[in-house]
């Protein structure tokens, strides 16, 4: 103890007193960074077991047992020889739908002189006749002349009813690769050593419109009397955005129920994938989409001065439109996984002890369970004032930064059914290899993730290719807005517009939690439908008319909900009800032709397997006969 100028004492640390003082200290900031770490969550190792097991993370429905909803009634289905012959016949009517085809209603009477859906409707009606009875209870309408709509009025109505959904067009077949095909493409060829069914239209997708009326003409043919009112929705132009067939159907069935008035729709849409399919990780697994990308396609127009190319400028009129082409593809979209996502984060969750998922993706996966569960956990008042939220923006940096990890430890594809991406599929300029093109354009078509929007992919253009059209001197307008480029020497203006239909995701229908019963029941039907050790259905000759064996098995096949990759109709129905679901119902088996179906849907060699179209036919009657029976909708 000394004393200071005052007078007054002042401690002086001895020797001592430091040695004591520094571990306090050290301490002191050893079990604040503990507190900060528990208060983020980081005390949660990622490897427990015990934290992400599979039955908390991806809970299965029970297989759904029809017992009771039949009431001791016998339904009979059509012989595998039968509904081949289905769909091949249907395979064989081509219903071809080109973008430029439906484009006003001038268009459609044009179309609708010179119909190819008149002769599959035709088709239809001859090919189930106890549907189209005179005495059927099922009616059949047509909406905006191709549309078809089946209502088969159930006893009780107070019951919401249950609608079933296809499209009777396909994409086209591109003239210039008919001959790269195995069997042509209206053939309906069906082949027996492959155990396939060849054509376009064979997945996408009149497999689903054949199967659900198989369905249908089953109990109708059974004299099933539903309680609940069964409908069938058939649009005639979903490969061109829906807005003659879907749009009406969906009009229709709106000014007849009114909103909300549907309990649930099953539409085309996310298929079963087999053990060998990519995105299964070698796991069996069906993935029914609560939810549907948005859409956007843009048209690029490049209008440049004509003249002889001996006399070319410094970048023509179709080298402009490359340069931004490049400068798109050069800067795709962000890869995002936000809480928009939680579908499709969930269905690689289901999977993530699949024997191919690879070890990095599997930790990812782990990371981001722990995470979310600390970040739920964290909602709990477990602490004050400012270190309570300084843990809650820990814990959200933590989930941010683990569905980062995740997003990376995708392969290329993967994270492709996840983003917003970007395809350039149609360009085309000049006319002559000595004249300069005066007009040059290109398409690019757009799926929009749920965290984005059309007004965000507009934006994107804008800050892309403001500074190219200053680099390089032309004058730009996108989407209607002048960027005030136009220079009075400019000979080049580029203008980029919406073509088509352009709209976001829609919230996804509810796959978690109280309001899910639609979902729980889809999923127990899947389940009562799909089973991993069932023996593959065949054909095994053009004379085997046996009907499908009925048997118990013991393994369910996992479901977990998606997003679709793509549109369907549905984007049509939102106003009727919340529970859409978008279910592709194929074979669990690998495909015997070494060719994954889904990977030739709207290209050479579309097909698809006996096994899918037996199991569809069996899935549609399966569903009709437990939504008729379950209490499906919220009272």
């Amino acid at each position: 103890m000394t004393k200071g100028a005052m007078g007054l004492p002042v401690h002086t640390l001895q020797p001592d007193d430091r040695v004591r003082i520094f571990p306090r200290l050290l301490c002191l900031l050893l079990a604040c960074i503990a507190g900060l770490w528990i208060s983020t969550g980081r005390f949660y190792t990622v490897e427990s077991e015990s934290l992400s097991s599979m039955e908390r993370i991806c809970p299965q429905q029970p297989a759904y047992d029809p017992t009771e909803a039949l009431q001791k009634l016998t339904i009979r289905p059509p012989s595998v020889l039968h509904s081949v012959k289905l769909l091949s016949e249907a395979v064989q009517l081509s219903t071809e739908a080109m973008d430029e085809i439906l484009s006003d209603d001038e268009e459609l009477e044009s179309v609708t002189r010179n119909s190819t859906f008149s002769p599959f409707s035709d088709w239809i009606e001859k090919s189930f006749p106890f549907i189209h009875a005179p005495d059927s209870p099922v009616r059949r309408e047509f909406v905006n002349k191709h549309g078809l709509l089946y209502t088969w009025e159930g006893t009780d109505p107070s019951l919401k009813p249950v609608v079933l959904m296809a499209h009777q067009d396909t994409v086209p077949v591109n003239i210039y690769t008919r001959d790269r095909w195995i069997h042509p493409p209206f053939s309906g060829y069906i082949d027996l050593e492959n155990q396939t069914v060849w054509g376009r239209g064979s997945l996408d997708c009149k497999l689903w419109l054949v199967a659900s009326l198989s369905a249908v003409e089953t109990l109708v043919q059974a004299h099933f009397q539903p309680k609940r009112t069964i409908i069938l929705s058939y649009g005639f132009d979903e490969e061109t955005d829906g807005k003659y067939g879907a749009a009406h159907l969906a009009s229709t069935l709106f000014h007849r129920y009114g909103p909300n008035s549907v309990a649930m729709i099953v539409d085309e849409g996310s298929p079963v994938l087999s053990a060998i399919d990519p995105g299964s990780f070698g796991l069996p697994v069906a993935g029914p989409a609560v939810a549907e990308r948005g859409e956007l396609s843009m048209r690029i127009t490049v209008h440049a001065r004509g003249g002889h190319s001996s006399m070319p400028p410094p970048h023509t009129g179709i080298g402009i439109l490359a340069l931004i082409i490049a400068k798109l593809e050069a800067n795709p979209f962000p890869d995002v996984l936000g809480e928009e996502s939680r579908a499709s984060v969930l269905q690689l969750q289901c999977l993530r002890d699949a024997p191919k998922m690879p070890a990095a993706l599997r930790r990812a996966l782990r990371r981001v369970e722990s995470a979310e569960r600390t970040r739920k956990e964290c909602r709990k008042p477990c602490w004050q004032h400012w270190w309570k939220h300084i843990g809650m923006l820990s814990r959200q940096r933590r989930l941010d930064a683990a569905r980062n990890e995740l997003m990376q430890s995708l392969d290329y594809a993967s994270r492709m059914l996840l983003k917003t991406t970007q395809a350039v599929d149609v360009a085309y300029g000049g006319i002559k290899v000595n004249a300069l093109p005066e007009i040059s354009e290109a398409f690019v078509n757009h799926r929009i993730a749920p965290y984005a929007s059309v007004r965000t992919v507009i934006q994107h253009y804008k800050d892309l290719l403001v500074p190219l059209a200053k680099e390089y001197g032309f004058s730009l307008v996108v989407d209607r807005d002048d960027l005030n480029l136009s220079l009075d020497k400019s000979t080049v203006s580029v203008n980029i517009s919406k073509t088509g239909l352009g709209y976001d995701s829609h919230p996804p229908s509810p796959f978690e939690g109280e309001k899910a019963e639609a979902w729980r029941l889809l999923s127990s039907v899947i389940r009562q439908t799909w089973h991993t050790d069932e023996p593959r259905i065949e054909l095994r000759s053009m004379d085997d008319e046996s009907v499908p064996e009925q048997r118990k098995y013991n393994e369910p096949v996992r479901v977990a909900p998606s997003i679709m990759f793509a549109n369907t109709d549905t984007r049509w129905f939102h106003d009727l009800t919340n529970n859409i679901f978008r279910f592709g119902a194929t074979s669990v088996h690998p495909d015997l032709t070494g060719m994954s179906p889904y990977l030739n849907v709207h290209t050479v060699n579309e097909h698809v397997s006996i096994d899918s179209v037996v199991k569809a036919t069996q899935f549609y009657t399966n569903l009709l006969v437990a939504a008729d029976h379950e209490q499906i909708e919220r009272v």
